[in-house]
């Protein structure tokens, strides 16, 4: 099971503001559509996997917050302004299409990478050390703020014991002995501004249409945390809004 929700009906908005910011990135570099090499994405087929019980809470802003940037959404655009620009990846196609921007510590040993990937109807983030080699990983761009140091607002930092990642985000959804995952699901109403913009892209919508295809939207959060000798090496959040 991916950790994708509600995929057949996709917030109104996302396909506008997709689309918007690919105009302004310009022309991604494709790797094959077939490309399946990024092991490290959620997005793609390796996002496969059982991930436990949905909980019904929510989480903590400062938990999709990585340098400063807020990656909920606009992932690449927020950390290439934060970290300057890099080579953009574009692989895989349909409900599997994804774009990735990395980057990597520039010394360490093995290297720290912290990943941005937009993918049909998620934002996603990826901190992790793990060698294991992928199609494009020549294209990570070195940046001194990327290191094993590398931290959300909320503490979730390479190095932590399951417990201490416990702490920080409670009760996982699903416990291996490698392995935490996190699947969260609330109902949130849209803010004023991004209600008023469906409006405007949707005359074709009557009143009564507005507040049940607009007004409010169901928020996922997938968290996966990986462990190597009780110590974690590899970090997604991802988040996805449908209504």
């Amino acid at each position: 099971m991916k950790p994708k929700h509600g995929r057949s009906a996709v917030w109104l908005l996302l396909p506008f503001i997709g689309l918007f910011n690919f105009q302004l990135r310009g022309q991604p570099r494709q790797i094959s559509p077939d490309d399946n090499s990024d092991w490290w994405s959620i997005t793609g087929p390796a996002g496969d996997g059982e991930v436990g019980t949905t909980q019904n809470r929510e989480i903590a802003d400062a938990n999709f917050q990585i340098l400063g940037v807020d990656l909920r959404e606009d992932a690449i655009a927020r950390l290439e302004k934060r970290l300057g620009k890099t080579p953009i990846v574009a692989r895989g196609d349909g409900g599997e299409s994804r774009e990735q921007a990395c980057y990597r510590s520039p010394q360490e040993e093995p290297p720290t990478f912290l990943i941005a990937e937009e993918g049909e109807v998620n934002y996603a983030f990826y901190l992790f050390n793990d060698e294991t080699r992928w199609n494009g990983r020549e294209l990570c761009t070195r940046s001194g703020q990327v290191s094993r140091e590398a931290h959300t607002a909320s503490g979730l930092h390479l190095g932590q014991t399951p417990e201490q990642v416990i702490k920080i985000l409670g009760k996982p959804s699903r416990r291996t002995p490698n392995e935490l995952s996190y699947v969260f699901e609330v109902k949130k109403g849209t803010a004023p501004d991004a209600l008023a913009r469906c409006r405007s892209q949707h005359p074709e919508l009557s009143g009564t249409e507005i507040p049940e295809n607009c007004a409010t939207y169901d928020l996922t959060v997938f968290i996966r945390a990986r462990f190597a000798h009780a110590k974690l090496v590899y970090l997604v959040v991802s988040t996805t809004e449908t209504t």
